[in-house]
């Protein structure tokens, strides 16, 4: 999904507006044609799919309505999950683990031979769509985000660093050797490696292979992990080794367009965001990411239960993240496919402009297959936002790094009470 608006891009989200939907529910016009609303965000589908759509189920109506995304979004769709002017068929953005405790709102897509198509699209995404006794499947697989190391050539040559991709990703293999590319870019070239402490604190969170919360709820910090990550990032920070910028910002794009830094985790859509920041070509290349595979972003398509036509809309549901559809997204969107029958030879051998000759999707592909999915708990992004607020402290305002780690814990035992 789409990183500048990170609401929408950590993978897609529509909002304000969905009690508004018009046509909702499946209605019948006088000529007895199924009738289908489906609310989508800009950048969820791209314009292709929908004609293609529109074409193979010409006996159907459909109303695809673009919604604009902000922060109001959870909160609009979920009070409209029980309105019979809600949409038949909704986009829902990367955080579907808040939406599995409303799982009774949604039409279980198992009821309509779902299952055969799981063997289509990664495991861990298509895992991420049950309710954990697996009975329930409340959505269909749009994109995901695989990351990989967005580096940039001028900086790394400063450094004394490779420049050619695979010579990278041989020589940073692990977060050890990352800080001591930061190092030495620090030294030999005087520029900072990361954008920020928070930006890193994200990525190495997303890396994680367990929650703050445990499957059954308790609260256990990722049983060390978390504190792993927030002292990588406080290490950086303190090393002088972030330019203090935030992504999601104007200052953030100018340092991304100027090349203020040497490297970035980001996600594959992260493409569309360098060429939205006027970079110049061969500026950032592509190498595999030395974190653990991680994915940042992505979105999905549900069946609200108030629709009159289940069936059929779980039809179109089907369709809209088959291989076709997911291959016209990607064209179109640069929406990383998660149904991967689009990973043949002409895909992983696909070019980009900014990238020269370099052949960069094997690096995502990997990352998509190397992911295992981790049940998440719906507090679970409250609970970090407490970290996040506490390591931009210790960067803007010098903070005392232990302190901020005990302050975000104490807020979040309390929301947790």
């Amino acid at each position: 999904m789409k990183k500048n608006s990170r609401i929408v891009m950590m993978g897609v989200a529509l909002v304000s507006g969905l009690v508004l939907a018009g046509c909702g529910n499946g209605s019948a016009s006088n000529s007895d044609k199924v009738e289908l609303s489906i609310n989508y965000y800009n950048g969820a589908i791209s314009k292709k799919t929908m004609d293609n759509a529109k074409k193979e189920f010409s006996d159907y109506k459909l109303s695809f309505k673009q919604i604009p995304a902000n922060d109001d979004f959870d909160t609009k769709l979920k009070a409209s999950l029980n309105s019979k002017s809600a949409p038949d068929i909704t986009a829902i953005n990367s955080n579907i683990s808040d939406y599995l405790p409303y799982a009774d709102k949604f039409v279980n897509l198992l009821d309509y031979d779902s299952e055969t198509l799981a063997a289509d699209f990664v495991e861990w995404k298509w895992d991420s769509c049950f309710t954990n006794d697996k009975k329930t499947q409340i959505a269909m697989p749009i994109d995901i985000g695989p990351t990989a190391l967005f580096y940039n050539v001028d900086a790394f040559a400063k450094a004394g660093l490779p420049t050619n991709d695979q010579e990278i990703s041989k020589a940073l293999k692990d977060e050890e050797s990352l800080m001591a590319a930061a190092k030495q870019m620090k030294e030999k070239a005087d520029m900072p490696f990361f954008q920020s402490s928070l930006s890193l604190l994200q990525s190495k969170n997303r890396t994680m292979t367990e929650h703050i919360y445990d499957e059954n709820g308790k609260l256990t910090y990722a049983n060390g992990q978390l504190k792993e990550i927030w002292d990588y990032a406080v290490k950086a920070e303190k090393s002088g080794y972030t330019l203090g910028t935030k992504g999601n910002s104007a200052d953030g794009a100018n340092s991304v367009q100027k090349g203020m830094f040497g490297g970035m985790i980001e996600a594959s859509w992260g493409i569309n965001d360098l060429a939205e920041n006027g970079v110049s070509p061969k500026q950032w290349m592509i190498a595999k990411s030395p974190f653990t595979a991680s994915n940042y972003g992505g979105s999905y398509l549900a069946v609200i239960k108030t629709s009159s036509h289940p069936k059929e809309a779980a039809e179109v549901v089907k369709y809209l993240t088959n291989e076709d559809s997911q291959r016209a997204n990607y064209e179109e969107l640069a929406l990383f496919p998660s149904n991967t029958k689009v990973y043949d030879d002409s895909f992983k051998a696909a070019k980009n402009e900014l990238f020269g000759d370099e052949e960069f999707n094997h690096y995502f592909i990997d990352a998509a297959n190397e992911l295992e999915y981790v049940p998440s708990d719906p507090r679970e992004s409250a609970a970090f936002k407490c970290f996040e607020d506490q390591i931009i402290l210790v960067a803007e305002q010098g903070k005392d790094p232990e302190k901020a780690w005990n302050d975000a814990v104490k807020k979040v035992e309390e929301m947790s009470k």
